[in-house]
């Protein structure tokens, strides 16, 4: 595999399949634990997992804070020819993750009850919460070591090895819910049991690729360490805020519902943002199949090849995000009704959440597409912005403010209007960018003329960040 010769459309499809692959694997395990909690305990249990869905996305946050920049400046570095330099960046990228890891584990198992309560959970759903959270707490580094791993074996060449990892711990957190859960009657606990089993499965997978005589994924001693720590961190903080901002969405979500709603309400939620985890981890697998792509070739300062890859991540996306609002707008309590036991109140609750909320998916996608392309080309720090403003200020602004006039209608319109508001700034930010890197272009269907010039990418790059 060339990243930097062969077809761009069949390395795209390549990365997106495996991209896409791990990102339907893994959510299905949320998927799995959500219908198989839904099922045996009914509303309370829904309600829970909506309660921890927090504390997941930390856990993604961290391997990707950690891993994806120093992936992303790893290939970077490999398509310069810099292999010494490449492995640097692998190297401080695991020391960080680590640290993390170790700093996190701490306080999770310290001050578990305190996170959820501050996650949304009262006194009538911390028992349910604490059933599958225990366990949860304490495995806690077989959820980021995957992630991390995942960054870069996947910028090693070998996505293949990657959704066989994800494959393998999705089939076992499967069987093990069906098994622990239903004939075992372990309810929570027993889904929380096979989730851990199959990200542990997932993470030995993981460790393989390292004895491949393929792997270029070597440690090397990590000159300037802090330095070279600040430039993985801001390269991977773009990316991770898509993380972060999931903990502090549904952090805000949950106890938003619980103010203007019910336990109803929250159940109905915790199906949702299952099904939202589901498609903004598919609209990151576009992302993902971009990424590599565009930074390799981006060191190689091939433009023509980065035009070709972003324009199939939009196609992609454009795609997705009609079919995901479109299922989701026709049947509401067809698809709430597939992940748990309905009552008459989460009956009455699900059409209008739901399609209210499903709004958002019109726009997520392209601006998680526009998050990883514009760290590919080296624009970490608008990444970031964009990132922040989408997963903080503008989404925390409206769940808040939105409700005083529209009631809970408010809490669920929230996200779509800041996140259509956000996009708006992306789309102009990347025209304007293009039309500094790339002459010339035509906007209105993002296809650049066959006459390139890219007068200014020998001054792009990691430390040259507009």
């Amino acid at each position: 595999m060339d990243l930097l010769k062969d077809d761009v459309s069949k390395l795209y499809f390549k990365f997106l399949i495996s991209a896409m692959g791990s990102a339907v694997v893994i959510s299905i395990y949320s998927f799995v634990d959500t219908i198989a909690v839904g099922k045996s305990e009914s509303q309370a249990g829904a309600a829970a997992m909506a309660v921890l869905l927090p504390y997941f996305a930390i856990m993604s946050f961290l391997a990707v804070l950690s891993g994806m920049g120093g992936a992303v400046l790893m290939s970077q570095s490999f398509g310069e020819g810099n292999e010494k330099k490449g492995r640097r960046f692998f190297t401080v990228s695991v020391i960080i993750m680590l640290v993390f890891v170790a700093v996190f584990w701490v306080v999770s198992i310290t001050c578990k009850e305190q996170l959820f309560r501050l996650f949304g959970a009262n006194d009538a759903l911390m028992p349910k919460v604490l059933e599958y959270g225990n366990l949860l707490v304490y495995c806690m580094p077989l959820f980021v070591l995957p992630n991390f791993l995942g960054c870069f074996i996947r910028n090693d060449k070998a996505p293949a090895h990657v959704m066989a990892a994800v494959v393998t711990g999705g089939i076992i957190n499967i069987v093990g819910d069906i098994v622990f859960v239903f004939p075992l009657h372990m309810g929570m606990r027993g889904a929380a049991l096979a989730t851990v089993l199959g990200a542990g499965a997932q993470t030995l997978i993981m460790f393989l690729h390292f004895f491949k005589k393929s792997s270029h994924l070597k440690f090397a001693r990590p000159a300037g360490f802090a330095r070279t720590s600040g430039i993985v961190l801001l390269a991977g903080f773009s990316a991770g805020v898509l993380e972060l901002g999931t903990v502090v969405i549904s952090t805000v979500m949950n106890n938003q519902i619980m103010k203007y709603g019910t336990e109803a309400h929250l159940a109905v939620y915790g199906v949702i943002s299952t099904i939202a985890a589901l498609f903004q981890a598919l609209f990151g697998g576009v992302g993902l199949a971009v990424q590599p792509i565009s930074s390799s070739n981006f060191g190689a300062k091939q433009p023509e090849r980065i035009r070709k890859t972003l324009s199939l991540g939009l196609i992609c996306t454009a795609v997705l995000a009609a079919v995901f609002t479109t299922v989701c707008e026709a049947a509401p309590n067809g698809v709430i009704g597939i992940f748990m036991t309905t009552t008459p109140a989460v009956v009455a609750a699900t059409p209008r959440m739901t399609r209210l909320f499903s709004l958002w998916y019109l726009v997520l996608g392209f601006n998680v597409l526009g998050v990883y392309y514009l760290q590919s080309i080296s624009r970490s720090r608008m990444a970031m912005l964009i990132s922040i403003l989408r997963s903080f200020a503008m989404s925390v602004l409206f769940v808040y403010t939105l409700p005083l006039g529209l009631g809970f209608d408010g809490v669920m319109l929230a996200l779509p209007i800041s996140e259509a508001i956000v996009l708006a700034i992306t789309a102009l930010y990347i025209i304007y960018i293009h039309r500094k890197l790339f002459k010339p272009i035509h906007i209105a269907n993002l296809v650049y003329s066959e006459e390139y010039a890219c007068p200014r990418m020998n001054a792009c790059s990691a430390d040259n960040d507009e």
